[in-house]
Parts: structure tokens; C-alpha cells; sequence
């Protein structure tokens, strides 16, 4: 048995910034997205019994992100709060993320 939580935070894995928001960590030296062992960080486990709705899942989050990212800007309101998880069966964090929420100025294409 293994505990995806404790891994995705281990320090013998991750090294001692294993805690800390780092998507460079996925990067190599010239900035292109090289992905790790899925044993690794099995967030949707690996090998025969992967999540079959993985590629789905990474598909929506990207034209999710793409579309909320075109029509608004997002400010985090409270920048400096130390963010703590809840542990329930879906991860979230305590008292949920506080943003502003802006709708973009559509830009005029003919000028």
C-alpha cells in the first residue's frame, strides 16, 4: 500500500522544497514539460490499473483554464495567508481560496 498524499509531499522524493508550489519542477532547462514516472507521483495511479479518465481530465482542465483565462483576470485576495489542506476524501483547502474575479476589457481588433 502507498499513500499518494504523503508522497506528492515527500521530502525524500521531492527533495526539501516538497512542499512548495513549484510547477518549474516539471521543466527541464530550456523550459519544455518533461513529465516524471507516473510511479512517482501517482496521482492517477499507473501501470494496468491507471485512471482511465486521465487524458479526459487533463483535457478539460486546460480549456477550462483557457476560457477563464481569456474572458477574466484572477487575483488571489489574500496573497500571504498560509494555505492549509482539509483532509476529506476530495483534497481541498481550509476555508476554500478567496479571489477577485474580473471581467476583461475586450480589445478593439480594428485599432
Amino acid at each position: 500500500m502507498y499513500n499518494s498524499y504523503a508522497m506528492g509531499r515527500s521530502e525524500r522524493i521531492w527533495g526539501e522544497d516538497a512542499r512548495e508550489f513549484k510547477p518549474e519542477r516539471w521543466l527541464d532547462g530550456e523550459g519544455v514539460f518533461q513529465p516524471v514516472s507516473p510511479y512517482q507521483y501517482p496521482v492517477f495511479h499507473a501501470g494496468p490499473r491507471m485512471c482511465l479518465g486521465k487524458d479526459m481530465a487533463y483535457i478539460q482542465m486546460k480549456v477550462v483554464v483557457a476560457s477563464v483565462m481569456e474572458r477574466f483576470e484572477v487575483e488571489v485576495v489574500d496573497v500571504e495567508k498560509v494555505r492549509e489542506p482539509e483532509l476529506v476524501l476530495i483534497m481541498k483547502m481550509k476555508g476554500g481560496l478567496k479571489v477577485w474575479v474580473r471581467e476583461r476589457e475586450e480589445i478593439d481588433p480594428s485599432s
